[in-house]
């Protein structure tokens, strides 16, 4: 009789206390789940920024230039191609800018060519668009850095303010041979170096008559002009 009476009570004790751990353990398993959700979503859409010498990541379909030792960030298209050196042409040397004072001295950091053409019978028979950054810290380029180096034919522009800091500029331009190259160089001192950015076209004038497969001079200007909207996106990370 006490088998009996008490065993199916025992038994539906038992069978709430089983429903209950399963119902706490489900509980935490989807808080967990929804924590874990939350968090990675969360970590995704959190952009950290890097201090390696040159990283690329997408931001809206760009890539973004960071380096670490000189302090700045660049944004340019995709597509560009991006040099650590730089190539000579006709009438642009491999120095560290484009109007650099004989005998100094400075890094060419990185180039990145946005447009590029080339052709053996219509016109342009070559033309190249490109962003250089380079930096020295040699005394007579740190001493000249705000000031046009005339002795290369830079002449002065106003002013121009972006990237966390004020920048000189200046215009240079070279030609002969049917060859030329065009720019601007935008310079400040940052951490003790002279910070050049430079945009420019290099490019040849040669025409030989007509041809269907001339590319306009309005459309090479436009690839020119269209270099501001990446200067403009330079920012010094460090002040």
């Amino acid at each position: 009789m006490y088998g009996d009476s008490r065993l199916p009570r025992y038994t539906l004790c038992m069978n709430r206390y089983v429903i209950a751990i399963f119902v706490l353990a489900l509980l935490a398993i989807a808080t967990g789940a929804v924590w874990y959700l939350v968090d990675t979503s969360a970590r995704a859409n959190v952009n950290v920024p890097t201090t390696a010498t040159t990283t690329e990541a997408l931001i809206e379909g760009d890539a973004i230039y960071t380096n670490g030792p000189y302090g700045f960030v660049i944004r340019y298209p995709e597509a560009a191609t991006v040099e650590n050196s730089f190539a000579p042409g006709y009438h642009l040397a491999p120095t560290w800018r484009a109007s650099a004072l004989a005998n100094a001295t400075g890094t060419p950091i990185v180039s990145f060519v946005l447009y590029s053409t080339r052709s053996e019978n219509s016109y342009p028979r070559y033309y190249d668009t490109l962003i250089r950054i380079g930096a020295s810290t040699d005394p007579k380029e740190l001493a000249q850095c705000l000031k046009p180096t005339t002795s290369q034919g830079e002449t002065v522009l106003p002013d121009e303010t972006f990237g966390g800091g004020v920048w000189k500029v200046f215009a240079f331009e070279s030609a002969g041979m049917q060859q030329y190259v065009q720019g601007v160089s935008y310079r400040i001192v940052h951490e003790g170096r002279c910070i050049a950015l430079e945009k420019m076209a290099v490019g040849s004038s040669y025409r030989d008559g007509s041809n269907p497969s001339d590319i306009a001079d309005t459309e090479l200007q436009a690839r020119y002009d269209a270099l501001d909207a990446v200067i403009k996106t330079f920012v010094l990370v460090r002040p």
